[in-house]
């Protein structure tokens, strides 16, 4: 379908995360753990989730009972139903035997947030907050805001580094994963939130061991608050 991703393409993103978990397993575990200690509660939403939607939720130390995610690439969802990946289909039987119920919603997350009725105890993205700034990033913020439950956590995965190829930039825009440009910088990202109303619990910082091979300088986890 043009104008989104095709379903190539979330395979190769799919296949290509868990290649570089192995090669990199500390920065792979870093932002993992930090997403099990923050993700907990009986209804989770993973914003922007694409191919890793199952994979995410593997790491949370508290199995949900409800589970959503929100992406606007339909693709995203047909190659997790329909791939007989080995890690996948470890991934749906972890589902099955915990009796979890899981959702996916081929929509704008502005769209369909300011449209539902369903709360959340956890809300997370997965570098997808740092796509957006400016107006659209407030907007985010506030239908975000409306979704998560009082006393629930909002948690923020960003990378940072001069890694951005021109061809990741066209796809981001092509594939509508976020605005044209960088966004905002990581410290940024921060600032955009807890100006959306959101305390800041914890916030962590990795610098790589390896940034031209891990393609990033640096990992920015943070988790927040509503209050």
């Amino acid at each position: 379908m043009s104008g989104f991703a095709p379903v190539e393409y979330q395979r190769d993103y799919f296949e290509g995360t868990l290649s570089k978990a192995q090669l990199f397993p500390r920065e792979y575990e870093f932002y993992r753990s930090f997403l099990g200690q923050y993700i907990n509660g009986e209804s989770v939403l993973n914003v922007g989730c694409g191919p890793l939607f199952y994979e995410d939720l593997m790491h949370f130390n508290r199995v949900p009972q409800h589970y959503v995610g929100v992406d606007v690439n339909s693709s995203a969802f047909e190659y997790m139903e329909e791939t007989k990946q080995p890690r996948l289909e470890e991934c749906k039987r972890f589902i099955k035997t915990n009796n979890i119920s899981t959702k996916l919603v081929c929509e704008s997350i502005f769209d369909w947030a300011a449209g539902t009725n369903e709360r959340f105890d956890s809300i997370f993205g997965v570098g997808v907050f740092a796509t957006f700034y400016g107006e659209k990033f407030d907007q985010l913020m506030k239908v975000l805001w409306r979704v998560l439950k009082e006393g629930g956590h909002l948690v923020n995965v960003s990378w940072d580094g001069d890694y951005y190829t021109e061809k990741i930039a066209k796809e981001k825009v092509e594939y509508q994963f976020g605005q044209p440009g960088k966004g905002f910088t990581p410290d940024e990202v921060v600032q955009q939130i807890v100006k959306g109303g959101f305390r800041l619990r914890e916030r962590r910082i990795l610098m790589t061991d390896d940034p031209a091979g891990y393609e990033w300088d640096s990992i920015h986890v943070s988790a927040y608050r509503k209050e």
